[in-house]
Protein backbone atom coordinates (compact mmCIF):
# COMPACT_ATOMS: atom_id res chain seq x y z
CA UNK A 1 0.00 0.00 0.00
CA UNK A 2 1.54 3.31 -1.10
CA UNK A 3 1.63 6.55 0.83
CA UNK A 4 0.47 9.89 -0.45
CA UNK A 5 3.12 12.56 -0.36
CA UNK A 6 2.01 15.68 1.48
CA UNK A 7 2.40 18.90 -0.52
CA UNK A 8 5.51 20.61 0.84
CA UNK A 9 7.43 23.71 -0.16
CA UNK A 10 10.65 25.13 1.17
CA UNK A 11 12.01 28.67 0.98
CA UNK A 12 15.59 29.39 2.04
CA UNK A 13 16.98 32.94 2.26
CA UNK A 14 20.17 34.58 3.50
CA UNK A 15 19.80 37.33 6.10
CA UNK A 16 22.47 39.82 7.15
CA UNK A 17 21.17 39.65 10.73
CA UNK A 18 22.08 36.81 13.08
CA UNK A 19 19.81 33.82 13.56
CA UNK A 20 18.76 35.02 17.01
CA UNK A 21 17.40 38.29 15.62
CA UNK A 22 15.33 36.48 12.98
CA UNK A 23 14.09 33.92 15.51
CA UNK A 24 13.04 36.72 17.88
CA UNK A 25 10.92 38.32 15.16
CA UNK A 26 9.14 35.05 14.37
CA UNK A 27 8.58 34.23 18.05
CA UNK A 28 7.14 37.73 18.64
CA UNK A 29 3.81 36.94 16.99
CA UNK A 30 2.87 40.63 16.79
CA UNK A 31 5.49 41.06 14.06
CA UNK A 32 3.60 38.66 11.78
CA UNK A 33 1.08 41.48 11.32
CA UNK A 34 3.88 43.49 9.71
CA UNK A 35 5.90 41.06 7.56
CA UNK A 36 2.93 38.79 6.67
CA UNK A 37 0.35 41.58 6.85
CA UNK A 38 1.09 45.24 6.23
CA UNK A 39 4.16 44.57 4.06
CA UNK A 40 2.71 41.57 2.25
CA UNK A 41 0.93 41.44 -1.11
CA UNK A 42 -2.48 43.14 -0.92
CA UNK A 43 -4.37 40.04 -2.08
CA UNK A 44 -2.63 37.49 0.17
CA UNK A 45 -1.97 38.69 3.69
CA UNK A 46 -3.00 38.71 7.29
CA UNK A 47 -5.91 41.02 7.99
CA UNK A 48 -6.42 40.42 11.71
CA UNK A 49 -4.26 38.82 14.34
CA UNK A 50 -5.14 37.95 17.93
CA UNK A 51 -1.98 36.96 19.83
CA UNK A 52 -0.91 36.84 23.46
CA UNK A 53 1.82 39.25 24.62
CA UNK A 54 5.47 38.23 24.78
CA UNK A 55 7.49 35.67 22.88
CA UNK A 56 5.60 32.54 21.87
CA UNK A 57 6.57 29.25 23.50
CA UNK A 58 5.45 25.67 22.97
CA UNK A 59 1.69 25.52 23.47
CA UNK A 60 1.03 29.20 22.66
CA UNK A 61 -2.15 29.54 20.59
CA UNK A 62 -3.35 32.41 18.44
CA UNK A 63 -5.83 33.20 15.69
CA UNK A 64 -5.79 35.22 12.51
CA UNK A 65 -7.78 35.97 9.39
CA UNK A 66 -6.53 36.78 5.94
CA UNK A 67 -7.52 37.10 2.33
CA UNK A 68 -6.88 34.72 -0.54
CA UNK A 69 -5.87 35.59 -4.11
CA UNK A 70 -8.54 35.48 -6.81
CA UNK A 71 -11.48 35.12 -4.43
CA UNK A 72 -13.40 37.32 -1.99
CA UNK A 73 -13.23 34.50 0.57
CA UNK A 74 -11.18 34.82 3.72
CA UNK A 75 -9.39 32.19 5.74
CA UNK A 76 -9.75 31.90 9.49
CA UNK A 77 -6.77 30.30 11.18
CA UNK A 78 -6.15 28.89 14.63
CA UNK A 79 -2.48 28.12 15.25
CA UNK A 80 -0.51 26.41 18.00
CA UNK A 81 3.24 26.60 18.53
CA UNK A 82 4.63 23.05 18.57
CA UNK A 83 8.39 23.77 18.68
CA UNK A 84 10.13 26.81 20.15
CA UNK A 85 13.86 26.16 20.38
CA UNK A 86 15.65 29.53 20.23
CA UNK A 87 17.51 30.47 18.16
CA UNK A 88 17.28 27.39 15.92
CA UNK A 89 13.69 26.24 15.29
CA UNK A 90 10.18 27.65 15.55
CA UNK A 91 7.26 25.54 14.35
CA UNK A 92 3.51 25.81 14.43
CA UNK A 93 0.50 23.89 13.25
CA UNK A 94 -2.35 25.84 11.71
CA UNK A 95 -5.98 24.80 11.30
CA UNK A 96 -7.55 26.83 8.47
CA UNK A 97 -11.21 27.28 7.59
CA UNK A 98 -12.56 28.94 4.46
CA UNK A 99 -16.31 29.29 4.91
CA UNK A 100 -18.65 28.93 1.98
CA UNK A 101 -21.31 26.72 0.55
CA UNK A 102 -18.83 23.88 1.10
CA UNK A 103 -16.59 24.89 3.97
CA UNK A 104 -12.98 24.05 3.19
CA UNK A 105 -10.71 23.01 6.06
CA UNK A 106 -6.97 22.46 5.96
CA UNK A 107 -4.15 21.79 8.37
CA UNK A 108 -0.59 23.00 7.78
CA UNK A 109 2.75 22.72 9.52
CA UNK A 110 4.95 25.80 9.24
CA UNK A 111 8.57 25.32 10.28
CA UNK A 112 11.17 28.08 10.52
CA UNK A 113 14.80 27.01 10.89
CA UNK A 114 17.61 29.45 11.57
CA UNK A 115 21.31 28.73 11.17
CA UNK A 116 24.49 30.78 11.25
CA UNK A 117 25.96 31.61 7.88
CA UNK A 118 28.87 33.78 6.76
CA UNK A 119 27.75 37.41 6.91
CA UNK A 120 24.62 36.65 8.94
CA UNK A 121 22.26 33.70 8.98
CA UNK A 122 20.05 31.45 6.88
CA UNK A 123 16.28 31.28 7.29
CA UNK A 124 14.64 28.12 5.95
CA UNK A 125 10.84 28.05 5.92
CA UNK A 126 9.05 24.79 5.22
CA UNK A 127 5.29 24.66 4.62
CA UNK A 128 3.61 21.25 4.64
CA UNK A 129 -0.05 20.67 3.95
CA UNK A 130 -1.07 17.94 6.39
CA UNK A 131 -4.75 17.62 5.45
CA UNK A 132 -7.52 19.24 3.40
CA UNK A 133 -11.27 18.61 3.16
CA UNK A 134 -13.79 20.07 0.73
CA UNK A 135 -11.14 21.88 -1.33
CA UNK A 136 -12.09 24.87 -3.40
CA UNK A 137 -12.10 24.01 -7.13
CA UNK A 138 -8.55 25.28 -7.65
CA UNK A 139 -7.26 22.98 -4.90
CA UNK A 140 -9.33 20.00 -6.07
CA UNK A 141 -8.18 19.66 -9.68
CA UNK A 142 -4.65 18.24 -10.04
CA UNK A 143 -3.19 20.69 -12.61
CA UNK A 144 -4.84 23.74 -11.07
CA UNK A 145 -3.92 22.55 -7.56
CA UNK A 146 -0.23 22.51 -8.51
CA UNK A 147 -0.46 25.97 -10.08
CA UNK A 148 -2.29 27.35 -7.03
CA UNK A 149 0.30 25.77 -4.70
CA UNK A 150 3.14 27.40 -6.69
CA UNK A 151 1.40 30.78 -6.58
CA UNK A 152 0.92 30.46 -2.82
CA UNK A 153 4.62 29.69 -2.40
CA UNK A 154 5.55 32.69 -4.53
CA UNK A 155 3.44 34.91 -2.26
CA UNK A 156 4.86 33.24 0.88
CA UNK A 157 8.36 33.97 -0.45
CA UNK A 158 7.50 37.67 -0.39
CA UNK A 159 6.51 37.30 3.26
CA UNK A 160 9.83 35.61 4.07
CA UNK A 161 11.70 38.41 2.28
CA UNK A 162 9.73 40.90 4.38
CA UNK A 163 10.79 39.02 7.51
CA UNK A 164 14.46 39.09 6.44
CA UNK A 165 14.24 42.83 5.70
CA UNK A 166 12.69 43.49 9.10
CA UNK A 167 15.51 41.54 10.80
CA UNK A 168 18.13 43.42 8.80
CA UNK A 169 16.55 46.75 9.79
CA UNK A 170 17.29 45.68 13.36
CA UNK A 171 14.29 47.44 14.88
CA UNK A 172 11.23 45.73 16.27
CA UNK A 173 8.06 47.21 14.79
CA UNK A 174 6.15 49.50 17.10
CA UNK A 175 3.00 48.21 18.72
CA UNK A 176 0.95 50.47 16.42
CA UNK A 177 2.63 48.94 13.33
CA UNK A 178 1.92 45.39 14.40
CA UNK A 179 -1.46 45.61 16.13
CA UNK A 180 -4.51 45.14 13.89
CA UNK A 181 -7.69 46.85 14.94
CA UNK A 182 -10.25 44.40 16.22
CA UNK A 183 -11.83 42.88 13.12
CA UNK A 184 -10.43 45.56 10.81
CA UNK A 185 -7.61 45.57 8.29
CA UNK A 186 -4.00 45.90 9.37
CA UNK A 187 -2.15 49.14 8.80
CA UNK A 188 -1.57 49.04 5.06
CA UNK A 189 0.82 51.93 4.49
CA UNK A 190 3.93 49.77 4.14
CA UNK A 191 3.15 47.28 1.43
Amino acid sequence: MGTTQQPTAQISLHCKAGEGAVYDLVADLRTHAVWAGARQSHNFRLLTLDVPPGPATVGTTFSSTGNMPMTPKRWQDHSRVTVADPPRVFELTTESIVAGRRTMTARYRQRYEFSPEAGGSRLTYTLTQLAMTNPMLRFGLPGIRQLSWRMSIMLATRGMRNLVTLAEEGVLPTEADSRPSAGRALNAGKG
